[in-house]
């Protein structure tokens, strides 16, 4: 039995923000922790997945890492890297047939390697979905602490996707404690905001040639997956997500990080700062206005700076002024403790520190939901 994807998508169940690409005939799955489950019986999963390549300076090319889950495991069956362009993958294959769920999820981030299916084959029979239990419903907004950037490390110390966890990552941490189902919404390096000053950018010391994408999270939370569309050329017209698919209890921001370096930057021009607290009020209206009233909404930093904590807690107080809104909190992650957690790729959080702040958040959460 084989399923392409003008069938696919009603035959097996996908999660996290998912873009068809009914041009390419792929259905992409490019943010952490996206990805697709089914249930079948018989001897071999196999399907063809579309690998895109990203390079960026100091790092070189990036490729996509998937995660293999059997039967609700929590640890995975494989790991595996998919190569630029298309290919076959066997998921699973047993000598006789058997009956299992599987799950197949995305441990990387978007923008550093991104990947899709073409379609699906199954040597025995697609099982009917099974309708979901009703768990609470978690969406974590960030930029690379989100993503778990850097948090299984090598001796080198360097970032590579091979060791880019996603699973470890706080929010995912904190979603198994709590029992939750949860979408990340995260790229390394982004800000909130862009910079007060358009003409300025931020430079790379050593790739001179080199200027970042300017990009920020007020202008692509909006959208199931703009960074996918851009990469394929659309300058307009983004898909924008169907708010409706997935409906949080609690929306976790941890932004500001690469705001501060920004700040820092520029001088510490403190017009940069005023602007991201303007901004970051205005983000808390976005985020309102596109999930409706009853989500909580966490006002989060941590745990590599805290320069902005004071701009952000005057945001929300701000916006908690002019709306009435209760359903907002602010909270500052405990800092990066070197002797006892160690440190991750580039300075960032390990996955000791990740589990700590898991288990922070979840304890705030349970006041909320």
């Amino acid at each position: 039995m084989e399923l392409r994807t003008d069938v696919l998508r009603d035959s097996i169940s996908f999660f996290g923000r998912t873009l068809f690409d009914g041009n390419e005939g792929v259905i992409f799955f490019n943010w952490t922790g996206a990805g697709f489950e089914l249930t079948f019986r018989g001897t071999k999963v196999e399907a063809v997945l579309e690998g895109r390549a990203d390079y960026f300076p100091t790092e070189g090319t990036n490729v996509p890492w998937l995660a293999v889950f059997l039967d609700g495991a929590r640890v995975p069956a494989r790991i595996f890297d998919v190569p630029d362009g298309p290919g076959a993958y066997t998921l699973f294959e047993c000598p006789t047939p058997e009956t299992h769920t599987i799950r197949i999820v995305k441990r990387s981030e978007n923008t550093k390697g991104r990947v899709g299916i073409r379609s699906l084959s199954v040597t025995g029979d697609i099982l009917p979905k099974k309708a979901p239990a009703r768990r609470p419903r978690l969406e974590f907004i960030g930029d690379s602490i989100t993503c778990g950037f850097g948090n299984e490390t090598d001796e080198t110390g360097m970032f590579k996707t091979a060791l880019e966890n996603g699973f470890k990552a706080y929010g995912a941490v904190a979603a198994e404690l709590l029992d939750a189902d949860y979408h990340s919404i995260c790229i390394s390096g982004i800000p909130l905001c862009n910079s007060y000053n358009e003409n300025f950018t931020i430079k790379l010391p050593d790739f001179s040639d080199f200027r970042p994408p300017r990009r920020a999270m007020e202008d692509y939370y909006a959208y199931t997956d703009r960074f996918q569309q851009e990469a394929s050329g659309f300058a307009s017209g983004f898909e924008e997500w169907d708010f409706k698919k997935f409906q949080p209890d609690a929306i976790i921001v941890n932004l500001g990080t690469n705001d501060a370096f920004r700040c820092k930057a520029s001088g510490n021009d403190p017009e940069e700062e005023r602007h991201f607290e303007r901004r970051y009020k205005e983000f808390l209206y976005l985020l309102r206005h596109l999930n409706g009233p009853e989500p909580v909404i966490g006002c989060t930093l941590g745990s590599m700076d805290y320069y902005l904590y004071d701009n952000i807690l005057r945001a929300a107080d701000a916006y908690k002024a002019e709306t009435g809104d209760k359903r907002i909190f602010c909270y500052k992650f405990g800092g990066i403790f070197l002797w006892e957690e160690g440190i991750g790729a580039l300075d960032h959080p390990s996955a000791k520190t990740h589990e700590r702040m898991g288990k922070e958040l979840a304890d705030v959460l349970k006041k909320w939901i």
